[in-house]
């Protein structure tokens, strides 16, 4: 199988991927992308750059640090043990936002149906302490 050239620029890479030049300098430095070819003293990369990007902002937005997706993409031992517990403990904070954010909708989908004149005068109850303490149903 044919190798991929490396003949996209970083500022191509960047724009694709959406990132600054910077973020693949850094990401480079430590190793969560591989060092790209010089050509004229220029950075290159190939395409396959910008999966491994997507990964990454993919992991970002579930909320792994860029130090717990080294240890993802470092994890070689079968079974992938360090990645497995990274993120079943990854899934639980995620299951918790879900939930916290299920709970913010419906808080404000409620006070959309408030017609109190202000939330200190709320008449309805949907701002009392009572409906936030009992989760709003």
């Amino acid at each position: 199988m044919k190798k991929p050239t490396a003949s996209r620029t970083i500022g191509d890479i960047a724009r694709r991927a959406a990132v600054a030049q910077t973020t693949l300098r850094y990401y480079e430095k430590l190793g969560l992308i591989a060092p790209s070819a010089r050509v004229g003293g220029q950075r290159r990369y190939d395409d396959a750059v910008l999966a491994r990007l997507e990964v990454i902002r993919l992991c970002k937005s579930a909320g792994f640090t860029l130090d717990e997706i080294q240890t993802l993409y470092a994890d070689e031992l079968p079974g992938r043990p360090s990645s497995r517990a990274l993120a079943e403990a990854k899934l639980t904070e995620i299951e918790l936002r879900i939930s916290e954010l299920t709970r913010a909708r419906e808080i404000i989908e409620w006070g959309m149906r408030c017609t109190c004149p202000s939330i200190d005068d709320c008449a309805c109850g949907v701002h009392s302490s009572q409906a936030w303490s009992r989760g709003m149903t």
